[in-house]
């Protein structure tokens, strides 16, 4: 029923500030803005070969109340919330859990319309589905940062996040696996060519949306340039998965925790 992990929302109190360390981290510029005056925001995305990350703002003069909550807890901004693409337009109306917004997105000679409706996961992130009246095009991406490897949430009820993504949304489980190390159990769930990473910690709270992984071709070049523009990048090391090779990043303004993978079979 859900074809992909259609875009991953970062919120920020400065957008041309995040516009810029985007650009540098990417090597890329954003390919949609949106400007929803109804909706009291803006934003940027920039697109991958398996998912889209948006940069989201508030207008100026308008104000998001969802944004605003958000913002009580996280002043500088981070990870608010991600979306997944449903192509078939009856299962999108079955499985809804809100009224459905048109949105437009506009570039230089073009526009997507799509229709959001929100489900209901966490009150510490958003989770929304999305319906497009039109097949997106594909996605050639020349940056050596191409794709989402995963995005990792974090919760104190695997079997909740189950029974919505597996049972309701029919996302793959690929893995169901209890990690003696630290008592905790690891899910991954797929879906066109990405992985939702779910850590069941047993914290009491809310679900979190934590930090994300990007696929490099080279992670030895990518580092070497992300260093060239004075972003915050650790030595490459060996990852946990077999035959990948993984270093972290820091960002400045917004805390969100990143990784980056090389696959190298």
């Amino acid at each position: 029923m859900i074809n992909s992990l259609d875009r991953i929302s970062v919120a920020t109190s400065d957008l041309e500030r995040s516009k810029k360390t985007f650009n540098d981290f990417f090597d890329s510029t954003p390919t949609f803005e949106v400007e929803e005056k109804n909706l009291g925001y803006k934003s940027l995305i920039y697109n991958f070969e398996n998912t889209r990350l948006e940069l989201i703002s508030h207008l100026e003069s308008e104000e998001n109340s969802e944004l605003s909550n958000f913002f009580i807890d996280n002043p500088n901004g981070g990870l608010y919330g991600f979306s997944l693409q449903c192509e078939n337009k009856e299962v999108f109306e079955k499985i809804k859990e809100s009224p459905s917004i048109e949105v437009v997105e506009k570039t230089e000679g073009n526009k997507i319309t799509f229709q959001t409706s929100d489900l209901k996961q966490s009150k510490k992130f958003k989770l929304s589905l999305n319906h497009y009246d039109s097949p997106l095009s594909s996605k050639d991406i020349d940056s050596d940062l191409f794709a989402l490897d995963h995005l990792v949430v974090t919760t104190n009820s695997g079997d909740n996040l189950i029974n919505l993504y597996k049972e309701k949304l029919g996302i793959r489980l690929a893995l169901d696996q209890t990690v003696e190390e630290w008592g905790g159990r690891m899910l991954f769930f797929r879906t066109g060519h990405a992985t939702i990473e779910v850590i069941d910690n047993k914290v009491p709270g809310e679900d979190n949306f934590w930090g994300l992984a990007w696929k490099t071709k080279n992670i030895e070049k990518t580092c070497k340039r992300l260093a060239e523009k004075n972003l915050n990048v650790s030595e490459v090391r060996k990852g946990r998965k077999k035959d990948t090779l993984v270093a972290t990043v820091k960002f400045d303004e917004i805390k969100i925790p990143t990784l980056l993978v090389e696959h190298l079979d």
